[in-house]
């Protein structure tokens, strides 16, 4: 059994933490093998980074000590800076970071994303992923979202890149992004496979949207945010090939 879970933004003054240590709880005790994390667990966008995260001791004791779940996380583009600093450690550290993870189960293949990718090739080109993940691990180092992003925009826009007129867009909540529909339907679309280096049969899981879905085929699904932004406190369940979306404290856990 794999769950995974997305975009908690700790730090976030709507982050449902309490309710995720919960959530990791019942993780430790259901018998599920494999959690995966999809990035924007920690908010480093809006608090200086070594504050944030001695803040949450809490959580990241959890992490530390999930007994025998194999943990997972996937960096999302809110918790880029610790792809770095795992680099600096030469990949050394209580559990694996990555941008890419790939499972191989019950025959299929699912690759995890964070999916700010999808965001980026879906609606905000000519800006590239390579761009924003340059922009992502600078907003991890400022630690104050508002006047801090307007300034790197704009130094993004003296590059070319038409970003300044989409501040107001970015802004918002995520699951109100205009620009995510456009990573919805890439997600849905035939091009993820060229896009994101899949094969066909392959299954996408995403995060970064904040609107949980399962596709009518169980071949691309997200798990949604632990976010009181409008979002539910949803996790996917992947088991013998099989894509559940639960509600946690509402559905049967796992």
């Amino acid at each position: 059994m794999i769950l995974v879970a997305s975009d908690l933004h700790a730090g976030h003054p709507d982050a449902a933490v309490p309710e995720f240590l919960r959530f990791l709880d019942a993780c430790e005790s259901c018998g599920a093998e494999t959690l995966v994390l999809l990035g924007d667990i920690f908010d480093l966008w809006r608090r200086k980074n070594g504050p944030l995260l001695v803040e949450h001791a809490g959580l990241l004791e959890r992490l530390l000590h999930l007994g025998k779940v194999d943990l997972h996380y996937v960096v999302g583009n809110h918790d880029y800076a610790l792809l770095e600093l795992a680099g600096r450690a030469g990949g050394r550290g209580p559990f694996p970071l990555k941008k890419r993870l790939l499972i191989e189960d019950q025959g299929r293949t699912t690759l995890f994303i964070h999916g700010y990718d999808l965001e980026v090739l879906g609606a905000l080109e000519p800006l590239s992923v390579e761009a924003y993940e340059a922009l992502s691990a600078r907003m991890c180092a400022v630690g104050d979202f508002g006047g801090a992003a307007a300034g790197r925009l704009v130094e993004l826009y003296s590059r070319g890149l038409d970003l300044v007129a989409r501040r107001e867009t970015l802004s918002r909540p995520a699951h109100e992004r205009p620009t995510l529909d456009g990573a919805e339907a890439l997600a849905l679309s035939p091009a993820r496979h060229l896009l994101l280096g899949m094969e066909v049969g392959d299954r996408l899981v995403y995060g970064h949207t904040h609107r949980p879905s399962v596709s009518p085929d169980g071949l691309v699904a997200n798990p949604g945010s632990w976010v009181h932004d409008g979002a539910a406190l949803s996790y996917l369940r992947i088991e013998d090939d099989e894509v559940a979306l639960r509600v946690f404290g509402r559905d049967p856990f796992p």
